[in-house]
């Protein structure tokens, strides 16, 4: 068979053809899950998000996250864990969301302790929540696992 330049141009389409169709067959595999079930709610109370936010700025150095070979303690200062009752940490993992966590204790536990075995290779964005006379507070870290 000889190769003139209307079985070059066919040959190209059809390479061409096979690249787009195999691209979006990719794409259309792709997880593409919102950041939380309830993505709207949210935008629409972030106004209360960044009240928040504004209220726990002095609260940032008040909450330690020190990760070990096997475990995680989340630590709390003396003066937060006798002013609320309750903490609330939500461990976010923004690759996937079945890998996050929620686990809840009492402020008079500090350090709190969290196995590692739990935890997946990552990064996680560590949110702990309290109340404090009906006010919300929330500091949020980094924290890597390896």
């Amino acid at each position: 068979m000889k190769l003139n330049w209307g079985n070059g141009l066919i040959i190209f389409f059809v390479i061409f053809f096979i690249w787009v169709f195999s691209f979006v067959f990719f794409a259309m595999r792709q997880n593409i899950d919102l950041m939380s079930d309830d993505y709207y709610q949210k935008g629409a109370d972030y106004t209360d998000q960044i009240n928040i936010n504004k209220r726990s700025v002095a609260f940032q150095d008040s909450v330690q996250i020190i990760k070990s070979a096997n475990q995680v303690q989340i630590i709390l200062s003396k003066g937060l864990a006798s002013s609320c009752d309750s903490v609330f940490i939500y461990f976010f993992r923004s690759s996937d969301k079945t890998k996050d966590l929620r686990f809840g204790f009492k402020a008079s536990e500090s350090p709190y302790l969290i196995k590692t075995e739990k935890l997946f290779h990552g990064r996680y964005q560590v949110s702990l929540a309290w109340n404090v006379r009906n006010e919300k507070y929330s500091v949020t870290k980094t924290l890597d696992v390896e």
